[in-house]
């Protein structure tokens, strides 16, 4: 049997169709990687949870992890190496995830490189914006609640919650005290929680591959 190639790094540029501003990633892969890997990749990039449907769509054919009620895919995407492709740069590819919501990205290889990284596990090398909450809809959605969270109510919860807490370091704790005016700032407080994920932000690169390098590290290490 013949060698086979070697394995190569691919530079993929990750982003979120329909979101503005801009949702993207930049990541490092080795394409030994599988299909089924690259799905736990971008789930990690952008924080989600993995509990919807999903599918590539890569030179006209579909990929993806099988589920129950779900799709059902001609191959196992375990088996399935990025190299089998044999990406050039420029090329792209289509991921969706929760279909009922409607997320598309589209995947780019900007480049394609002959050696190997060390480590080899899979890295994130820059990015932008906050990714959407799993689960909150879709692009219009977000979109919707993202308006939502920066308008005037979320003014307003911060006066309430302010004002208090004023008035308790200055020695004032009858606000406390009072039971309608503890419940305002309770449910002020839990307002401004709730918005908090749709509050614009910088991504928090780190925090990403400290996850990328735990899965992948210790997915490598237990098989």
């Amino acid at each position: 049997m013949p060698d086979s190639p070697p394995s190569q790094t691919l530079q993929l540029k990750v982003q979120l169709r329909d979101v503005h501003p801009a949702v993207w990633r930049r990541v490092r892969v080795v394409d030994r990687l599988s299909i089924a890997d690259l799905h736990r990749v971008i789930q990690l990039l952008m924080g989600w949870k993995d509990d919807r449907l999903h599918r590539f769509r890569i030179h006209g054919r579909s990929y993806g992890i099988p589920a129950i009620g779900g799709l059902h895919f001609g191959e196992d995407a375990e088996a399935v190496p990025l190299a089998r492709f044999r990406f050039r740069p420029t090329e792209r590819f289509l991921y969706e995830y929760d279909f009922r919501a409607g997320w598309r990205i589209d995947i780019r290889v900007e480049k394609v490189l002959a050696a190997v990284p060390r480590p080899p596990h899979p890295v994130c090398l820059a990015g932008r914006e906050t990714s959407p909450p799993d689960a909150c809809g879709g692009p219009q959605d977000f979109a919707d609640q993202r308006r939502a969270a920066t308008g005037w109510a979320m003014a307003e919860d911060l006066d309430t919650v302010a004002a208090i807490l004023r008035r308790v370091a200055d020695g004032d704790r009858s606000a406390l005290d009072d039971p309608d005016e503890c419940h305002a700032f309770e449910r002020a407080v839990a307002r401004l929680e709730a918005r908090r994920p749709f509050l614009p932000g910088a991504f928090e690169r780190a925090a990403v591959n400290a996850a990328l390098r735990q899965a992948f590290t210790a997915e490598r290490g237990s098989g």
